[in-house]
């Protein structure tokens, strides 16, 4: 049975109430809510009796489906798709958890001359200020040997001291394993002047502005889960909000469950540069790799 059948079936044998309080709709809510802590309750009966409760299978099979038929009824009275609704769960399922290699994701510039280097060194110096700490990005160019300092030195921005000085890091691995970073496109003059279109949507200031807020939205969220030390899961309610960020461009295509595997890799890097207080770093936008080399 298809659930476009069972859907009809069910359909069928929605009754009509009594009541004028509420809509007869309203009872496909109720129903489910009860229903739901049906399925607890017998839950509650496997664990209070163990293998005593020898029918809980079964019992779970028929809660099961009195779930599945008030939301069916509330899906008919809104002339919703079974089929379209669990197609849709998919979709939403899959890109939060299906597990893919970052290495599908495409390299965003293959088709420009102006590329991101296959695999490249930054230095990250911290030196003392007059006020605070600042630390500088150096660019290690194998190709002409020439060290290139990128951006200003940054400081932490901060009343107290946070470390953000050192959020470059994260824009380093957005190019590493997502291929794409604006920020560093324009530090590194990468900006694909080539193609106009690729320029103004993808490497100016609104997308430097989105990835901007993506590196302090997770740091801020970051702040109040350790750091990240020992997390290997992201909140999906931050990651749908980097996804909001990013609509509209190139790197929209990827998944909540690859962005969530950029922050935790980034992070694990970003705590060695910071208790070394600085370091060179490995940066393979081809490999897919972000390496601390050390001092």
């Amino acid at each position: 049975m298809t659930l476009h059948e069972y859907q009809s079936k069910a359909k069928a044998t929605i009754q009509k109430y009594n009541s004028t309080d509420q809509k007869n709709f309203f009872m496909g809510y109720l129903g489910l809510a009860g229903e739901a802590g049906s399925v607890l309750t017998t839950l509650k009966k496997l664990i209070r009796d163990g293998d005593g409760f020898g029918s809980f299978k079964e019992k779970l099979q028929e809660e099961l489906g009195d779930v599945l038929w008030y939301i069916s009824a509330i899906a008919s009275h809104y002339d919703f798709s079974l089929e379209d609704i669990a197609q849709q769960n998919l979709l939403k399922i899959y890109d939060r958890f299906k597990e893919l290699d970052l290495l599908d994701i495409p390299r965003f510039d293959e088709k420009y001359e102006e590329q991101f280097p296959d695999s490249f060194v930054i230095n990250f110096i911290e030196e003392p200020a007059e006020y605070f700490l600042t630390v500088k990005m150096v660019w290690e160019n194998d190709t002409t040997g020439k060290s290139i300092e990128l951006g200003d030195p940054l400081t932490d921005n901060s009343r107290e001291p946070n470390d953000y000085r050192y959020h470059d890091v994260f824009h380093l691995g957005h190019v590493a394993f997502l291929g794409w970073s604006p920020v560093l496109r324009h530090l590194m003059k990468l900006k694909r002047k080539s193609d106009p279109i690729a320029l103004d949507a993808e490497d100016r200031g609104r997308p430097q502005v989105a990835e901007e807020a993506i590196t302090l939205i997770i740091y801020n969220y970051a702040k109040g889960n350790k750091m990240l030390r020992a997390s290997d899961r992201i909140d999906t309610e931050l990651l749908n909000s980097i996804r909001q960020l990013v609509v509209d461009l190139e790197v929209s295509s990827v998944t909540s469950y690859q962005w969530e595997k950029v922050i935790i890799e980034s992070y694990r890097v970003f705590h060695q540069i910071v208790e070394n207080k600085g370091g060179k770093v490995l940066v393979s936008p081809k490999q897919r790799q972000l390496l601390y080399l050390g001092k």
